[in-house]
């Protein structure tokens, strides 16, 4: 026998593995977490796990080991009554508690110490959503390990315009690629605020290398191909307790080591090479393989709410509500990107608008709203009541003339008669809220009382069980307590028949960063809301900074952004993007695109981004140099206005808009009329708007009484030009008819 033959053909044969981190070790969805770990939280009503578990099935993997800390009992539990403890289960799925863990890197030592995992493997978190099927990237990850002695790490990055919803607004990440090869040379992440607008970037990276990718539109998805030498190094560096600021950094700066990684760009990239099927290639340089594909993790509830908007939107297909992981409850899908289950009771006058699930058995009565939100089972939701950009776990009952904005509402919670839930709230499991009560933006309320410990400790105890008992009192066992019984509860927040308690954000926050990219004494206190679904970067209320001076003189300025509603935030956030494009001298399909990412981020029509644009444009024009200015402009931006203009009605549009802008923008009196012609015309000739359309405008104009009658007058001799050269097109269509013929009937 070869002996030689047979340990390739054992080689090729090893069975894959996974290990799931189920704990992040931060506080971010608290008190949602509060009886139940986080990946078995419903998203669009289905156990986040049970995403992970499916990506790893159809991946190829035999054995998962799901390592958890907290309620580690509950997670042992459901994996037993799942498919995955069936006996034709295609992946074997154990759950390992890791009670002393208070990092990833204990729980990855923990890993190492069980010697379980032996060969490479897939490191992700049990919050992971995706449809890829990884066996291509493990098979490039094995053939670039052959090649490169010292490659311990293949990361799975997802490529994001942008502003897009699902970049995580806490935190910047650049990162510095070879093209040739896929290498991640450098990763260089900080704080979104205080706002920095430099970055380093290591001499050797670009003296060392031919090429370098300056990638600033990648998110880390939290899955990772490893060899066991990642496990080992963890053992060996007790310093190693967070996946990207310790090991990640550790291994890129760190001469010593020797070792590299590796990235997989999702979504499209020059860095990735690869044939038209996805297949690993394998030439004389190092294997890659072009792969498009889905996949995100929930780090917070702001990309809890964004990854289930991408899902109801099917932009993970074929992972969508209809087609669940699991056997769990079927949707039948409608116009409108609208999933209801059968059991679904609409009441008449009832309003179910778009992008939303109702779970089984939920009920909407007359005269209530539903609106990209999504309903568990058995949801309730009363005569006159909102619900807008929510997400409603199982049982939950809300009153007559409620309103929800944008909030996460635990399993069996009440919302009594006119309660307003503003947006970012986290409302914990059998909560009660009302009557006649409004909860502030980015309020947290549980069904517990936490005890205000003061320190990081207090929030991670030894024990599962121990530290939940450690951070919260049972509000039943209180009751009983003479010195604590019932009024006790925050009753100006929760209203006078809630029960309930004020999440303290401080508290909280001392806990949060176990798993963050940055401690406690370097995180802005402003970073808070960034986390929580609902908030915008207004919420940050962040200056500017060159790394050397003090926030405090904008504090005002911070205050005045933070009170900006959403829509005068987006006009905030176009003119900014309009400003930087025309400051940094860029291109119009930079421009165009940086756009499209906008109206992406706040779901704006192609109406809307049509007036903003046209309106922050026209700003531009310097009045004192009209002409040149005006022709300047309009030659620069047209082809980016041009994309918002699909047909006739919308060349109407555009000059109304227009007309506008003339009539009612301050500081250009005794110019009004020539900027509208002159504007008019150079559409024109820019093919932006036709000869018809300003021909029509301007007959429907002089019958509206609120147009600008002295516009509409100077536009009366472009529009007669426009009118007779159309006539005398006409004659000379005659003209030619005629001379065909005659010459027809001479020649006959």
């Amino acid at each position: 026998m070869d002996t030689g033959s047979g340990s390739t053909k054992v080689e090729e044969k090893e069975e894959l593995k996974a290990v799931v981190l189920a704990d992040t070790f931060d506080e971010l969805f608290q008190p949602m977490t509060q009886n139940r770990p986080r990946s078995l939280l419903p998203l669009c009503n289905v156990p986040m796990i049970e995403y992970t578990l499916e990506m790893l099935a159809l991946s190829g993997v035999v054995e998962a080991f799901i390592m958890c800390k907290a309620h580690a009992d509950k997670l042992t539990a459901y994996i037993k009554q799942s498919q995955w403890a069936r006996g034709h289960a295609q992946m074997k799925v154990f759950v390992r508690s890791v009670r002393h863990a208070t990092t990833i890197g204990d729980a990855l030592r923990a890993v190492d110490e069980s010697s379980a995992i032996m060969t490479d493997f897939v490191l992700c978190t049990g919050i992971v959503v995706s449809n890829m099927n990884l066996s291509k990237i493990v098979a490039a990850h094995v053939a670039n390990k052959k090649r490169d002695s010292n490659h311990i790490m293949t990361m799975l990055l997802q490529e994001t315009t942008p502003g897009h919803r699902r970049q995580v607004k806490s935190d910047e990440s650049v990162y510095f690629i070879d093209p040739s090869s896929s290498r991640l040379l450098a990763l260089n992440s900080h704080a979104t605020v205080p706002r920095v607008r430099t970055t380093v970037i290591p001499p050797e990276v670009i003296t060392a290398h031919a090429e370098v990718e300056v990638r600033a539109d990648l998110t880390d998805t939290c899955v990772a191909i490893c060899t066991p030498d990642v496990l080992a190094l963890f053992t060996e560096n007790f310093d190693y307790h967070i996946m990207r600021r310790d090991f990640i950094h550790g291994i890129l700066e760190s001469d010593i080591l020797g070792k590299t990684i590796y990235a997989h760009v999702l979504g499209g990239s020059n860095s990735i090479a690869g044939d038209s099927d996805g297949d690993a290639m394998a030439g004389e340089g190092l294997a890659f393989v072009s792969h498009s594909g889905y996949a995100a993790c929930v780090t917070d509830t702001s990309a809890y709410d964004a990854i289930s908007r991408d899902l109801i939107g099917r932009w993970a297909y074929p992972l969508c509500p209809d087609n669940n992981p699991g056997s769990y409850e079927a949707y039948s899908y409608s116009r409108g990107a609208v999933y209801k289950a059968s059991s679904v009771r609409l009441d008449r006058e009832s309003r179910v608008e778009h992008h939303v699930i109702l779970g089984a058995s939920a009920r909407v009565a007359s005269q209530a709203t539903i609106a990209d939100s999504v309903l568990g089972a058995r949801c309730s939701i009363g005569e006159h009541s909102s619900i807008r950009g929510s997400h409603l776990f199982g049982d939950v009952r809300v009153g007559r003339n409620a309103s929800v904005e944008s909030s996460v509402l635990g399993e069996r919670v009440t919302i009594l008669d006119n309660v307003i839930i503003e947006r970012g709230c986290l409302i914990g499991d059998d909560v009660t809220v009302g009557p006649n009560v409004r909860v502030p933006a980015f309020t947290r309320i549980a069904r517990r009382r936490m005890r205000k410990m003061g320190s990081p400790e207090s929030m991670h105890d030894d024990s599962d069980d121990d530290e939940e008992e450690s951070v919260w009192a049972d509000a039943e066992r209180t009751e009983s307590d003479p010195m604590d019984g019932l009024d006790q509860f925050d009753r100006q927040a929760v209203g006078a028949e809630g029960v309930g308690y004020v999440w303290d954000n401080a508290v909280a926050d001392a806990g949060s960063d176990a798993d963050s990219d940055y401690s406690d004494d370097d995180t802005d206190q402003r970073l808070r809301h960034l986390h929580t679904l609902g908030s915008t970067m207004a919420d940050a209320a962040y200056p500017e900074s060159d790394g050397d001076g003090s926030a405090d003189e904008d504090d005002d300025d911070a205050d005045e952004l933070a009170h900006l509603s959403p829509q005068e935030e987006f006009e905030r956030e176009l003119y900014l993007t309009i400003k930087r494009a025309c400051d940094d001298n860029l291109s119009a399909s930079k421009a165009s695109l940086e756009l499209k990412s906008l109206r992406m981020s706040y779901n704006k029509e192609q109406d809307e981004m049509r007036v903003g644009v046209v309106q922050e444009v026209l700003r531009i024009i310097d009045i004192d140099a009209l002409a040149d200015s005006a022709s300047r402009t309009l030659r620069r931006w047209g082809p980016v206005i041009a994309e918002y203009i699909a047909d006739g009605r919308d060349q109407l549009d555009l000059v109304d808009i227009v007309e506008r802008h003339c009539a009612e923008e301050h500081g250009l009196d005794g110019v009004r009329a020539k900027l509208f012609v002159r504007l008019v015309y150079l559409m024109y000739q820019l093919d932006i708007v036709e000869d018809v359309a300003v021909v029509a405008w301007h007959n429907r104009a002089l019958k509206k009484a609120d147009v600008d009658q002295e516009l509409v007058r100077a536009l009366e001799p472009f529009v007669d030009g426009l009118n007779e050269s159309d006539d005398s097109d006409d004659e000379s269509d005659d003209g030619s008819d005629d001379g065909t013929e005659d010459g027809s009937d001479e020649s006959e």
